[in-house]
Order: structure tokens, then sequence, then C-alpha cells
């Protein structure tokens, strides 16, 4: 539960937490149009519904917390209008918002430059502890194909787009990330933060005997990750 003296967790306004219907879900994308929200007419006339089907989806909305009202400025005569206001976050806004505070946070530990060798290893160890943070404590396996599937559903999650594709010869597989959160319109990811994602796959696998290595963007607009077995 959280604690009523903080803010609630940003996550619990996701569309996605907030298990709406297919209905619910139509006028909340619409009423994300609304910069400064709308009435429940102009939702209905946009959607082609009757306005009190509209208000219906809203009072559900308003009730699972992803809309609020506020009164719009009295003009004449007359009760004023209720505008309606989404309460929901934009998921590329927030995207976007912490690649940025990772990149800055990497820039002031390692500058501009082409990160050292030791300032790799630290990027590692970051990344082993964000895997620790994240750990599902009743998700650890010690045998190498539950690892590899339980860290494909992970990444599946967390945006990577990851495909699962065995190496010819060998018993190992490799996993081709299709996508990254961390690129951007601006370019892609720098080398510290590739390095805190490597350490962060290795902890993830817990203790399978099997060593992960990720290669940057290789090959062209894919980054691998390649699967070695260890001694068990």
């Amino acid at each position: 539960m959280t604690d009523p003296r903080h803010p609630r967790p940003a996550a619990e306004l996701f569309p996605e937490a907030l298990q709406l219907s297919t209905k619910q879900r139509e006028v909340l994308d619409l009423l994300q149009t609304f910069p400064g929200g709308a009435r429940s007419s102009d939702l209905a006339e946009e959607l082609g519904m009757h306005v009190n089907t509209v208000r219906g989806h809203l009072d559900e909305l308003i009730a699972r917390g992803a809309v609020r009202t506020t009164t719009a400025p009295a003009q004449g005569r007359g009760r004023p209008s209720l505008i309606f206001q989404v309460r929901v976050p934009d998921n590329r806004a927030i995207a976007r918002e912490y690649v940025s505070l990772v990149e800055v946070l990497a820039e002031m530990v390692v500058g501009d430059e082409t990160p050292s060798p030791e300032a790799l290893d630290k990027a590692r160890e970051i990344g082993r502890a964000w895997a620790r943070r994240m750990a599902d404590s009743g998700a650890e396996v010690d045998n190498v194909p539950d690892a590899l599937e339980l860290l494909t559903a992970r990444l599946r999650e967390l945006g990577f787009d990851p495909a699962l594709l065995a190496v010819d010869d060998s018993d190992s597989v490799d996993i081709h990330l299709q996508a990254c959160p961390f690129v951007t319109e601006q370019g892609r990811p720098s080398l510290f933060v590739c390095a805190m994602h490597e350490g962060f796959l290795q902890e993830s696998v817990g203790s399978a005997p099997v060593k992960l290595n990720l290669r940057p963007f290789y090959p062209a607009g894919t980054c691998t990750v390649t699967s070695e077995p260890e001694a068990s």
C-alpha cells in the first residue's frame, strides 16, 4: 500500500495498471489529445457516441483515478461546463526524461571522453546492483535454458524486443536486442550505459553457469548478447 504521506507512484497511473475496457481506453486516448481537457460533449462528437455513454465511461475513469474534473470559466448565465482532464502520464515522455537522466549521470562519471576500462568496470558494477534491485525473489533458476528464458521475458518487458537465436554448430544461443530504451532520436547511448546494461544482464541470470557478453550495435540495427557456458 502506498504511504499516504507521499505522492502515489506514477506507475499506478499507467493505463496498463488501470485495467481499462476497450471503450474506456478509447475515451482516455482521445482525451489525451486535448492538452487543456475537454467536455463530455466534445468527446461524444469525436467518438460518435451518445454523450451519456461517454459520461458513463468518464465516471469509470474518474473512479480509477485516470481522469479528474475541473470547471470551465463561466460564460454568461447557466451552469459552467465540466472539463475532463487526464491524469495518466505519457509513457514516451517518461522514457525520454529518464533516458536523459541516465545519460547525464553517465556524463558526470566519465565526461565526454571514451570510458576507461576502470570506468566500464564501474558501470558493470552499477548494472549488477540495478539487477539485484529489480530481482524477483521467486524467479531464481540455476540452469541455463530457464535463466535465458526468464532474462528474455524481462528484456521484453523493459522494451528491448529480444529474439533468441541458436548459434550454428553450438549449443549456445544469442539474444538479439532489436530495440533499446536508451536509443533516442538524438543518437545511441554511451558505452558507459551499454556496460551498465551488460552488468545487468549477467547479474540477471543468477547462479546459472553461463557468461553473457554484450556486443553493442552489432550487427547493424541490433545489439547482441552472446552466451558462453561456464564450468559449474
